[in-house]
């Protein structure tokens, strides 16, 4: 961890949590990750990502630091786990699928929906929250079972494609169509038959792999 704390000394600074979004982390618990730079140099330490802000964190004893100058940073990997690359002042999650690679940027937003009460009961109207949790993503810090606070996770979650050599975003069925002009109809009838909603990831992630493997 000293090696750690000597190449770093410039790029982090102490967390202020109570300044942004509550985070959601991607592991409950902080895990060891081999932290790649540009100039080719290589580091572990105990890191986590928050899906809500974009933000890589680690672990000074009792200490939550932040992870800055992501343009200094290639990747980020967790072994047999998941993987991100630096994409500006942010993280990509890269995701190896069947006909190919996608990348995802988190934009994982809570929104407050109303308080647990007696007996379990919620206090406003009955929503669905969006199951990230198949993603691996895990929110930070356990709630009070008889007066929590309950949270829509709402998700803007950008994607990535490479194509000739060059990520293109692939978020929207607008922007597939224009990166897949020869199929637009063939991509209109897979969304329908499968389902799929731009606001699932696991759904997107399953179109993406679709239009991958068109020719």
């Amino acid at each position: 961890m000293k090696r750690l704390y000597s190449l770093l000394f410039v790029f982090v600074v102490a967390v202020g949590l109570q300044a942004q979004e509550k985070p959601l982390f991607i592991f409950e618990q902080f895990a060891n990750a081999k932290i790649h730079f540009k100039n080719h140099s290589v580091t572990v330490a105990s890191m986590n990502y928050d899906a809500v802000n974009d933000k890589m964190y680690f672990k000074q004893y009792d200490d939550l630091m932040e992870l800055t100058n992501a343009a200094m940073i290639d990747s980020i990997v967790w072994a047999g786990k998941r993987s991100f690359v630096s994409l500006g002042q942010g993280f990509l999650e890269q995701i190896k699928l069947e006909n190919g690679t996608v990348f995802i940027r988190w934009k994982i937003k809570n929104v407050n929906i109303g308080s647990v009460g007696a007996l379990g009961a919620v206090t406003q109207g009955k929503v669905e929250s969006i199951s990230i949790r198949s993603m691996g993503v895990f929110s930070a810090g356990d709630a009070d079972s008889n007066n929590a606070d309950l949270f829509l996770q709402k998700n803007s979650n950008e994607y990535y494609i490479p194509i000739n050599g060059k990520l293109e975003k692939a978020t929207t069925v607008k922007q597939l169509n224009k990166l897949f002009p020869k199929h637009k109809e063939k991509i209109k009838a897979f969304i329908k038959e499968q389902g799929i909603k731009m606001n699932e990831p696991i759904l997107v992630l399953e179109l993406l792999n679709y239009c991958l493997g068109l020719e």
